[in-house]
């Protein structure tokens, strides 16, 4: 896997989420700013409520850009074999008792943890957070360590394959 395919991949997902945030934003302020959420009683909230939703949803775009901007801002790091995992760092695993022995990608970020990066190759990556449960479990080991996950409930033990 390329990471300067994944790192550029991930940028254009924050950034495609931060421009859907201000969307989102800008749709809950002239919502909240309309003349049609003017209370007509004191038990109309309609008004009150879509206020509440443009302030979290600028809540939102701030936290969004914050994001983007971590990652624009810095270039990718790059690990060699003999590296522990840490943050910036993209982890392959393998599957060891499966048969086709599926893998799976982590990219261990300060921020924006949850987000799902598809690749054009059919692969995803996934952002986790050195404190999320993931990220404690790859955090210090290094290539060739087996590490376990839970899976909906069932633990799968995985080879880490590769630290780029």
């Amino acid at each position: 896997m390329n990471k300067v395919t994944v790192y550029e991949a991930i940028i254009n997902a924050l950034e495609k989420r931060f421009e859907t945030a201000k969307w989102a934003a800008n749709q809950a302020y002239d919502a909240a700013t309309s003349e049609e959420s003017v209370a007509e009683n004191k038990y109309d909230t309609f008004g009150l409520e879509a206020s509440y939703l443009a302030h979290g949803q600028s809540q939102r775009v701030l936290e969004c850009e914050k994001d983007f901007l971590s990652f624009s801002n810095h270039k990718a790091v790059f690990f060699g074999e003999d590296d522990e995992i840490k943050t910036g760092a993209l982890v392959g695993l393998l599957e060891v008792d499966a048969p086709q022995k599926n893998s799976k990608w982590f990219y261990l970020s300060a921020c924006a943890g949850g987000l799902s990066v598809e690749l054009g190759d059919g692969k995803s990556v996934f952002l986790v957070t050195p404190s999320s449960p993931v990220g404690l479990t790859l955090v210090g080991k290094m290539e060739g360590d087996e590490v376990l996950l839970k899976q909906s409930g069932i633990e799968i033990v995985y080879e880490i394959a590769s630290v780029l």
